[in-house]
């Protein structure tokens, strides 16, 4: 029996949209419709345990993002004579989640939802979201694995994938030189999916893994794993263990003598300065100079700038990537029912898979969602580490001038079709 992917779903035309259930037409009324969006953030509200208190760093950069689209974009619904109404849910586990979706779709009259930050969230999210029938922005979620098998018309991911974020990480080990690689992941499910993709980030840069090596998760000595990394000639260590493990992990690096370049998997925890900070303290020697990230606060390109200027002056934070996908996520949805005339999802739903449809989201033209599996198409950026920036958590200067913005990948190509360069960030419609 052939197992129907999520992406041979979307590509062979069998989403709601293509199979005529949504007629997609362009409203011509004068006056917007109202505009209501559930978000569920896992915010830290009291004491919390481990995992859930790390992710209320990202959790409560999303709620920034959100608060800032609410006050900003709600103008601009308001001149069209509508109102824009977020709404706000605290979910630190999965389980809230459900509880916190429910309640949003229940009684909330929720147009959209956006959410999908810290463990199983984004699935929990997606599934509600496809039984009320509403469009789901994931922000957090990077797993292929949720792309391939949610099959849901509904899904929309402004997170990049897994795919993406390895392409990019050999793209800037390929810039580097760094062309012979070391593979280290976990040897659960995701860690082998992202060894395996890995391969092929490889292939498409032009470099060469040398060793792979399967590292057990959630255990505290790995230096059977070291001795083999150290035994090994290379140019690069990609580490893509989880989060959890990357410290304990590089640690050991470090107390074996490895000083080989290491370029970290950029799970979304990671891309916070908190965690720049505490990477440069813990290794002063396999601290990356650069890291891969869905945003830089640094960044000062046309409208990016303003954005996270906007932030600074209004949170006293720099603009980490949860608060740009949040902000971004629900200017997306501004845009879809400004220019449909419609909070209709089958409305929604078209005009996003339209293939003319681009979105400005200050970063470049052609962004735009990916037909075969509603990825967002878009850059990202390169961060580099200042490891001479004295680091005081609570001052804002500080926090902002410990990363730099240097550059962003894919380079774009002059000349070439926005959507095509693009793609060579993450997986065709053939790669299942």
């Amino acid at each position: 029996m052939t197992m129907i992917t999520r992406r041979r779903f979307l590509a062979a035309g069998t989403s709601v949209a293509a199979a005529g259930l949504f007629t997609g037409t362009r409203a011509t009324a004068a006056r917007a419709p109202d505009i209501r969006i559930g978000t569920v953030f896992p915010t830290k509200t009291g004491d919390s345990f481990v995992r859930a208190s790390v992710n209320d760093y990202i959790g409560t950069a999303g709620r920034i993002g959100a608060l800032l689209a609410e006050t900003q974009l709600g103008t601009a619904v308001e001149s069209q004579g509508a109102s824009l109404d977020v709404l706000f849910t605290t979910s630190p586990t999965a389980d809230v989640a459900i509880r916190a979706g429910e309640r949003l779709v229940e009684t909330g009259n929720i147009h959209a939802l956006v959410g999908g930050v810290g463990e199983g969230q984004a699935q929990v999210l997606a599934d509600i979201a496809a039984r009320a029938k509403i469009p789901f922005f994931n922000i957090g979620e990077t797993s292929d694995a949720f792309r391939r098998e949610a099959l849901s018309p509904y899904l929309f991911h402004i997170e990049a994938s897994d795919a993406m974020y390895l392409d990019a990480m050999g793209q800037l080990a390929a810039r580097e030189g760094l062309t012979r690689w070391i593979v280290s992941a976990g040897t659960d499910d995701h860690g082998m999916a992202l060894a395996a993709r890995a391969e092929r980030a490889a292939s498409k840069a032009g470099c060469t893994i040398v060793k792979s090596l399967g590292v057990p998760p959630a255990i505290p000595v790995y230096y059977s794993q070291v001795e083999e990394m150290a035994e090994v000639e290379a140019d690069v260590i990609f580490v893509l263990v989880d989060y959890l493990d990357l410290f304990p992990l590089m640690v050991q690096m470090e107390e074996q003598g490895i000083t080989t370049p290491v370029l970290n998997f950029p799970h979304t925890i990671t891309q916070t300065r908190d965690f720049f900070a505490a990477s440069r303290n813990r290794l002063p020697v396999l601290n990356p100079q650069y890291h891969l990230a869905l945003w830089e606060a640094t960044d000062t390109r046309a409208g990016a700038e303003d954005f996270n200027l906007q932030v600074r002056a209004r949170y006293a934070e720099p603009a980490d990537p949860t608060a740009w996908a949040a902000y971004h996520a629900i200017k997306i949805i501004v845009d879809t029912v400004l220019a449909t005339g419609s909070t209709e999802a089958s409305a929604m739903i078209a005009y996003l898979e339209d293939p003319a449809t681009t979105f400005d989201l200050a970063k470049g033209p052609g962004v735009s969602f990916r037909p075969w599996d509603h990825q967002l198409r878009q850059p990202l950026a390169v961060v580099e580490v200042d490891n001479d920036v004295v680091w005081r958590e609570r001052e804002l200067p500080t926090r902002i001038a410990i990363g730099r913005y240097a550059g962003s990948l894919p380079v774009e190509q002059p000349g070439s079709d926005t959507a095509s360069w693009l793609d060579s960030l993450g997986d065709g419609p053939e790669e299942d």
